[in-house]
């Protein structure tokens, strides 16, 4: 009997043990450790594509009789890292966001979810820009078919390059940047993993019409990812025809050219979120289950559509990488082209910018919708049950970390059974 009075009691201390010490502030430490090393991660990042950035130029423009063929090569990677900086300013943006959220992870859950998967998005289209080919062919740089990576061997192995110090000293540093770049990307890529890993929750179940409400705002994001396509295609498509018309002035093709050039980058990034929405239409069919990991895929749909929008309606883009007319927006660009005088005397070129007219506000109108679908499917899943959290993440406690204290208190309680033991 005493035997099981003790058992009892030791029971009861290690389910109190764990409780505490699996607490919160053991989750709050390790999410804001993680995001100290994301603003590393990403401090790192931007250093290295400084360095392409700037050395690259010295290659184009700072050494006398270079090749025109190595000209391109750095030019195209030196434009490479235009898209770079560009996409910086988001991820700085959201990992701003997590900054403000570590404080209290526990409110702030889903919250940093969605946000560490915006990051984790743009993370992935970033390194690609400089690991992939598809980003330099798809707009067109001076030599395509090869990564930025691949590039930075070519220069550094040229022996005009290496005959020249200067030239040789900046390939080297590119060279040295872009693997520095990629290390770092690496880097950042498993410490969100680990912060996903460290927010999410138990396995939950999930009311039904809860399930089905999810499955309908993932099935509204299936139909704006159709219209955002359909919409590209004919902006794509009908600049194109412009550009075709015999006798229309060179300002009016450059506008066109821009315009489809732009239409180059919204492909190149809704194929990252034709990804990203084909998990989602995997998770849902059990989305308590699949919480966290639809909070994150969400969350890289969103920043992905951001940067989508971005791209047609603001000017940074156009501007950031050099194309025929720069400082106005594609947006804005179709207007001038509907515009025009000697766009509106051609018939062929009058209904083609007719068409992208209307493509242009079909895409913001769908763009703006699966923003706000994509905002109901976070606030559904946010309703959902919230069990508790997984303590497999939760560090042993040391005399310097939350629960220490608790550890004692423990301690003492089985002091006392056991002392309640040796008397009986």
């Amino acid at each position: 009997m005493n035997t099981k009075r003790m058992v009892g009691i030791v029971t009861m201390a290690i389910a109190m043990l764990l409780a505490i010490t699996s607490a919160s502030p053991v989750m709050a430490q390790d999410a804001s450790a993680l995001v100290e090393e994301i603003d590393t991660n990403m401090a790192e990042l931007k250093g290295a594509s400084e360095i392409i950035h700037e050395e690259t130029k010295v290659i184009i423009s700072g050494v006398e009789s270079m090749p025109d063929e190595m000209k391109d090569t750095a030019k195209t990677v030196h434009l490479s890292s235009h898209a770079l900086k560009h996409i910086e300013v988001y991820m700085d943006s959201y990992i701003g966001k997590l900054d403000t959220y570590k404080a209290e992870p526990e409110k702030n859950r889903e919250k940093m979810l969605f946000t560490a998967g915006k990051i984790e998005a743009l993370l992935r289209v970033y390194k690609d820009i400089v690991t992939a080919s598809e980003f330099v062919t798809a707009m067109e740089l001076p030599v395509t078919g090869k990564s930025p990576y691949d590039l930075t061997h070519i220069l550094i192995e040229n022996p005009d390059v290496q005959a020249s110090p200067e030239a040789i000293s900046a390939a080297g540093d590119v060279h040295t940047a872009v693997h520095d770049l990629g290390d770092a990307a690496q880097a950042m890529r498993l410490n969100l993993e680990e912060l996903e890993y460290a927010l999410e929750e138990a396995p939950a179940s999930a009311p039904k019409e809860s399930g089905s409400e999810v499955a309908e705002s993932v099935g509204n994001i299936d139909k704006n990812m159709v219209e955002l396509t359909e919409a590209t295609a004919t902006i794509h498509k009908q600049t194109d025809a412009i550009i075709g018309v015999e006798g229309m002035p060179d300002e009016v093709v450059a506008i066109a050219e821009t315009a489809h050039l732009s239409t180059h980058g919204l492909e190149f990034i809704g194929v990252y979120m034709e990804s990203s929405i084909g998990e989602l239409d995997t998770y849902k069919a059990e989305p308590g289950k699949n919480k966290a990991k639809m909070l994150v895929t969400a969350g890289k749909i969103e920043a992905l559509r951001k940067l989508h929008q971005d791209t047609i309606d603001s000017s940074d883009f156009v501007t950031t990488m050099g194309l025929p007319v720069t400082g106005k927006s594609p947006y804005d660009l179709t207007h001038i082209l509907i515009e025009n005088p000697d766009v509106q005397a051609s018939p062929e070129a009058i209904s083609a910018a007719g068409d992208v007219h209307t493509a242009v506000h079909d895409l913001g109108d769908a763009a703006k919708s699966m923003r706000l679908n994509l905002e109901e499917l976070e606030d559904v899943l946010a309703e959902l049950e919230g069990p508790t959290t997984t303590a497999a993440t939760a560090p042993t406690p040391t005399a310097d970390a939350p629960g220490f204290e608790a550890a004692f208190a423990i301690a003492g309680i089985l002091a006392v059974a056991y002392m309640v033991f040796k008397k009986n």
